[in-house]
């Protein structure tokens, strides 16, 4: 039987949160730069006066601090994202008896393996999810035949058509010049990839949300222990004094 021992997951699924809605921000502020870019570049070919190569270096420097930005914060929020998985896998174990699919490792491992990561990292939220509702019952092992998440379904979909997107655009911007139109394709595939990552954002944050709010519950209460009553828990109470019955 689990020992209904929890550790803190609010303060870092807060900071995962916010560092997760950071992302998105910079995604934006990055496809903003390289709208930005084209617009000025358009207007320089055009001999637009007061656009020179002044201007054009002043948005190359945009658009590089633009992509500062969103690694520093990428690095940021992985960081913590990953502290809160890891502690949220451990919490989902005490929670109740389901099995997951994938040693402890994999919670973090699963991210930087090619081609696992595809699929392996969803298998870890779902399970996490699944082990950490209030409803599982105490004698239930097989995660597999419990229902799924459909915002961690949802979330992976965003994820994963954001690594095919930004697949295609690596390709085509490695057999490209660079030109008006490259730089508009670049813009492109930029707006695209943003709209999937605010997507995604969105749901990871309802997903951490969710999981948060069951496993911070007090241990017995409406989103509590789901692990079911235990054996000294269930047991009656010794009658001190009071008459015996026949």
């Amino acid at each position: 039987m689990h020992a209904p021992l929890r550790r803190p997951v609010r303060t870092l699924a807060t900071a995962a949160s916010v560092l997760v809605l950071v992302v998105c921000a910079a995604n934006l502020f990055a496809t903003w730069a390289a709208w930005n870019t084209h617009s000025v570049a358009a207007d320089y070919l055009a001999g637009l006066p007061g656009v020179g190569e002044d201007e054009l270096l002043a948005v190359d420097d945009t658009a590089l601090a633009a992509l500062w930005v969103n690694l520093i914060a990428i690095v940021a929020s992985v960081a913590v994202f990953l502290t809160w998985l890891w502690r949220a896998r451990v919490n989902s174990e005490a929670m109740s008896n389901v099995q997951h699919r994938l040693s402890r490792g994999w919670t973090i491992g699963a991210w930087f393996c090619p081609v696992v990561n595809l699929w392996f990292p969803r298998r870890i939220m779902d399970d996490i999810w699944r082990a950490s509702r209030p409803d599982v019952p105490p004698n239930h092992y097989a995660a597999e035949s419990l229902p799924q998440s459909p915002l961690v379904r949802a979330w992976w979909l965003a994820v994963v058509v954001d690594y095919a997107v930004q697949y295609l655009h690596r390709i085509q911007s490695r057999s490209s010049e660079v030109t008006l139109g490259s730089i508009k394709t670049q813009a492109i595939y930029s707006t695209i990839s943003t709209v999937l990552v605010v997507v995604a954002g969105v749901l990871l944050v309802r997903v951490i949300r969710e999981i948060t709010g069951w496993q911070a519950a007090p241990v017995g209460g409406p989103q509590g222990d789901s692990s079911g009553p235990r054996p000294e828990l269930a047991r009656p109470r010794p009658d001190w004094g009071g008459e015996r019955r026949s």
